[in-house]
């Protein structure tokens, strides 16, 4: 799991801040933090629902890893964050590269069984994977006395996950927000 922060400057606002006494700028970031959490959530979840390309072609059901990613806020006198940890993130910053931390390699899945579990999850179900000799893939056959077996997962050093800058709200969208947010408290009576 990878944290990703993205700031978004509103120098047009400077001004209206500096004018707010530290309290008021406090509740003022609070509100932009809140706005900008839900824009963010909004966007992740409307973004996961036309994005499913590697369930659909495999024929599994989605991880759902963007649907439910933590998204959260913090604000104070100085400005407000909103932070999204979801596996995969960073990829709307740029192509991730991932590599085996505790294993000698990832583990790709290429069926619909495997799709969003780890092989001891399958294991822990009763389903027999093995390594075939020589083979760079792990399988399992659904019939024991059955001479074919069922590739799983291909077995990889590395992969490169593609840059996807669509996953987060673009920040255009999200300094309009922001603004929109600034404006909705100064209007309603903040000093």
């Amino acid at each position: 799991m990878a944290d990703i922060t993205v700031d978004i400057s509103t120098p047009h606002l400077d001004g209206v801040t500096e004018r707010l006494g530290q309290s008021a700028r406090a509740e003022l970031h609070r509100e932009i933090a809140a706005e900008l959490q839900q824009t963010v959530q909004d966007h992740l979840r409307g973004y996961a629902l036309s994005h499913h390309a590697s369930a659909s072609r495999l024929g599994a059901r989605p991880t759902g890893n963007l649907e439910n990613a933590k998204v959260t806020a913090s604000s104070g006198s100085d400005g407000a964050t909103v932070t999204v940890a979801a596996p995969g993130i960073r990829r709307a910053l740029g192509p991730l590269t991932i590599k085996p931390k505790y294993k000698q390699a990832l583990t790709i899945p290429v069926a619909a069984l495997a799709y969003g579990r780890t092989v001891a999850y399958l294991k822990a179900q009763g389903v027999n994977v093995f390594r075939p000799k020589g083979k760079n893939y792990l399988a399992y056959k659904e019939n024991p006395k059955s001479k074919f077996s069922t590739v799983l997962y291909i077995l990889a050093k590395r992969a490169t996950l593609r840059h996807e800058p669509g996953l987060l709200p673009r920040r255009e969208t999200l300094a309009a927000n922001a603004a929109e947010a600034a404006r909705d408290y100064i209007m309603e009576g903040a000093a």
